[in-house]
């Protein structure tokens, strides 16, 4: 876990190029994203099909799922055929927008907007969101609560700086829940990918953020 600006300084320029790990996990959780659609159940409205994907990055990943998405809900007749879709692309200020506005230009499918606000605060208007998305992001705290004196990741904190840093994950997912709960409307759904920790405390890369941390010494120590 690190704080949302961190996330933006560790993504680069060239984020969209390289974020197939980010994509492959989203594509292999097409059959739940189909049911948790299946179970959308909305009255008819002649305000626009609101979707957001909080935790946009730079576009390629937000915009395939976010097509992948309404053409599910196309599929599940959820919409009428004429209804039209406003996608919102959601992330921190300090996120690279000239990189998603470029590459949304690129596709016109749907109307899309961008909303520069930490996603544990209020993002929309209340009763306004159909679906709410987000994938991969969850894991990035508003703030870090304190430093790690073993380490630079979470995963490896221990005692009290372990207890910090649960109590501030603990805090912004009840505000990220609060807040989505106003946004979305009657029978709306919010879907969320989020990487998280097996019964031993692993998340599957330790071996490799422990072998970045000691390269990282090596460099840094005379």
């Amino acid at each position: 876990m690190a704080t949302n600006t961190d996330a933006t300084l560790v993504m680069g320029d060239g984020y969209n190029e390289n974020c197939r790990p980010q994509l492959a996990a989203v594509d292999s959780t097409i059959p739940y994203i189909r049911e948790a659609i299946n179970a959308l159940n909305i009255q008819p409205s002649s305000s626009p099909f609101i979707i957001a994907d909080f935790g946009s990055a730079h576009g390629r990943n937000s915009m395939h799922v976010m097509k992948m998405i309404m053409q599910c809900v196309k599929e599940a007749n959820k919409v009428e055929d004429e209804k039209q879709f406003l996608v919102v692309h959601n992330d921190i200020p300090t996120n690279d927008w000239t990189a998603l506005f470029n590459f949304l230009n690129e596709d016109n499918s749907c109307y899309s907007v961008a909303n520069g606000r930490s996603f544990y605060e209020s993002c929309l208007p209340p009763n306004s969101l159909s679906i709410g998305y987000s994938s991969t992001s969850l894991h990035w705290l508003s703030r870090k609560p304190c430093n790690i004196s073993n380490h630079c990741a979470s995963l490896f904190a221990q005692g009290n700086e372990l207890k910090a840093f649960q109590e501030q994950a603990h805090l912004d997912w009840t505000h990220f829940l609060e807040h989505r709960s106003r946004e979305l409307i009657s029978g709306g759904v919010l879907i969320l990918l989020i990487p998280c920790i097996d019964d031993q405390g692993s998340n599957g890369f330790d071996i490799v953020r422990e072998l970045l941390y000691t390269c990282a010494q090596s460099l840094l120590t005379p």
